[in-house]
């Protein structure tokens, strides 16, 4: 590796800090989520958001495609959402005499799909394939999504009425979730002062990126150091956590948990991982695999971390 590419990756990888404080001229008082999102993303894997309506969700999700340079869409989720809906359709062609497929809102860089629990299973269940294998199968063709392709759903609480809570295996494919929540009272006022009606903010400023930037940092976390002692360190927890309530706790979340590690410990400035890395984004990673987010699904999961000594 040249010198020349080691010098642009660096200034690249000085720019992720730049891309926080700029989504939060968006996405006010969040500096913990908007990292956790950014980590995500850099990492490969889906956003989990649960929350009520209004607390900037699509903000976030706009935000970060417009500073990272990445095309999006949004696909609002209902009950009888169908999988077509989603993924596209074939449509037939008087003209040729064959058909054509329409893609769905599915083909982007960034899907925000908001209210997902308010679709069927078999409508949630279509997005199975696209956010493990980045393709998509219509009447036994596949069709390639591009390249990144990350998936931001939003659930509604599960004691309102309409939802259906996602299945285990949908979970699973998230690498991480949290909630928003309401600002602080001082920047709520600060919102109100500088609201204008029907005209958002998600978008201001020049994007901190330039186009294609962000895919090569996603392949460069791949590349932060992630020694053998840390990788003892999160097996000790998952052992924690696999005898205590999390016995099917999978292969697939630790490597989520790695690669969110490595994407933080990039934003933190650093080319290799440190326990603080882990435990910056383990409890983010892991409470929606142990059912709707909680204080007390939290409280457990900070409680293995106090039990196992870092290296």
């Amino acid at each position: 590796m040249t010198q020349e590419i080691k010098a642009m990756q660096t200034a690249d990888v000085g720019q992720l800090a730049k891309v926080v404080e700029a989504v939060l001229v968006s996405v006010r008082d969040k500096r913990t989520q908007v990292r956790l999102a950014l980590a995500a993303m850099l990492s490969g894997g889906h956003l989990l958001i649960e929350d009520a309506p209004g607390m900037g969700k699509t903000s976030l999700a706009r935000a970060l495609g417009h500073h990272l340079q990445l095309n999006w869409s949004r696909l609002q989720c209902t009950n009888d959402t169908t999988p077509s809906d989603i993924v596209g359709v074939n449509i037939f062609d008087p003209k040729s005499g064959g058909f054509d497929f329409r893609q769905g809102p599915v083909f982007t860089q960034v899907l925000l799909a908001d209210e997902l629990n308010r679709a069927p299973s078999k409508s949630q269940s279509a997005l199975l394939e696209a956010m493990a294998e980045r393709q998509v199968t219509v009447d036994g063709n596949s069709f390639a999504l591009p390249a990144p392709f990350i998936v931001i759903a939003t659930q509604n609480p599960t004691e309102q009425i309409g939802v259906s809570p996602l299945p285990e295996s949908q979970l699973d494919r998230f690498a991480v979730s949290f909630s928003l929540g309401l600002p602080s009272s001082d920047v709520e006022a600060d919102i109100l002062r500088d609201a204008r009606s029907g005209q958002d903010n998600f978008e201001q400023g020049t994007p901190v990126l330039t186009t294609g930037a962000f895919h090569a940092l996603q392949q460069q976390c791949h590349e932060v150091d992630f020694s053998d002692p840390i990788i003892r360190y999160l097996q000790d927890l998952a052992g924690q956590l696999r005898a205590a309530s999390l016995p099917n706790l999978s292969v697939r979340a630790l490597m989520q948990i790695k690669g969110l590690a490595q994407a933080h410990a990039m934003i933190e400035g650093r080319d290799f991982c440190v326990p603080e890395d882990i435990q910056s984004v383990f409890v983010p990673a892991l409470q929606h695999r142990l059912g709707p987010v909680t204080g007390a699904s939290s409280a457990l999961l900070n409680d293995s971390l106090l039990q196992v000594s870092a290296p």
